[in-house]
């Protein structure tokens, strides 16, 4: 692999305010208890940060605003450091923010405002060299011209192109043939292919539009590896989860570093499944095991 080159992860940063509870209310309904914590998330940030964590030499592109929170988030990204050359500071904006309530199992539901993720234009994705990368990840919590420019760019520079198309949304086939690996969950990739009656039947509609591969997180499951070749199942690694919070993007973004490390696949999967698995047993989306303990976790447990 191109060790040379960075591994970019375009994306939103949040600040996720969370209440720990005994479970999660009901429409309308108030749940009184729990412990608040804050912590940095936004679904670009914790692919970067898994990725930065596994494999040092990432960058990270976002929009924040001019406020208190968006100049705290960026003092923690240097302090992690991580490449922030290509994070913007939008004035006049709010730094996004996530509302989570997280209930005994570690399962959670997710409210976003986000802010100054939205204003990530096409200009700034033109502006980027993005043959300075090997692999370039994308979600959908920025604009979607912003994305789906960012995803033509990285494709014709010569990155491998990820796609974690969250929160979902029908796609465009005309974007598919720019989508490397596309990693939705099992509910997303219905709400990206609608008409489609299972994973199955979606997965290979984006395969025959053009996507390379789709990996489909099943959470305690595994995972689901579709391409032309056929199907794979991935299982999990065995743990106690407190939070899932940022599983999916721990996945993500240990996956790009796993292409990086390993070069094939079903290596980076099995990679990603260990740290995303040890996420689970940690408080906080961008809680991520260190790189010799997601190895041994590998080691220890062969799913």
């Amino acid at each position: 692999m191109n060790d040379e080159k960075q591994i970019l992860i375009v994306g939103s940063a949040n600040v996720d305010m969370v209440v720990k509870s005994e479970r999660i209310p009901e429409r309308g309904e108030t749940v009184l208890g729990g412990v608040f914590s804050q912590h940095q998330g936004g679904k670009g940030a914790n692919q970067a940060m898994a990725a930065k964590t596994l494999f040092n030499n990432t960058a990270f592109c976002a929009g924040l605003g001019d406020d208190n929170i968006g100049r705290e988030y960026l003092s923690y990204l240097k302090g992690k450091g991580a490449d922030v050359s290509l994070v913007k500071v939008f004035k006049g904006a709010h730094t996004g923010v996530a509302l989570i309530t997280v209930d005994r199992d570690g399962k959670n539901i997710i409210t976003v405002a986000p802010g100054a993720n939205m204003l990530l234009s096409p200009d700034d994705m033109r502006a980027i060299d993005f043959g300075k990368f090997s692999h370039a990840a994308f979600q959908l919590e920025n604009a979607v011209e912003t994305v789906f420019e960012g995803l033509k760019l990285a494709k014709a520079a010569g990155c491998v192109t990820v796609l974690t198309p969250a929160p979902a949304r029908p796609l465009d086939d005309s974007i598919l043939k720019f989508i490397d690996y596309i990693i939705p969950n099992e509910i997303e990739i219905l709400q990206i292919r609608q008409g489609c009656a299972s994973m199955e039947e979606a997965a290979n509609s984006l395969i025959e539009n053009g996507v390379g591969n789709v990996i489909v997180t099943l959470g305690e499951r595994g995972c689901a590896l579709f391409n032309k070749n056929g199907k794979k199942h991935y299982p999990t690694y065995r743990v106690t989860p407190v939070d899932t919070v940022g599983a999916g993007d721990c996945f993500t973004g240990a996956l790009l570093a796993g292409f990086k490390r390993f070069g094939d696949i079903g290596t980076a999967i099995k990679f990603a499944s260990a740290a995303a698995a040890l996420k689970t047993t940690k408080f906080g989306a961008q809680s991520y095991a260190e790189l010799g303990d997601v190895l041994n976790m590998m080691e220890r447990e062969r799913p």
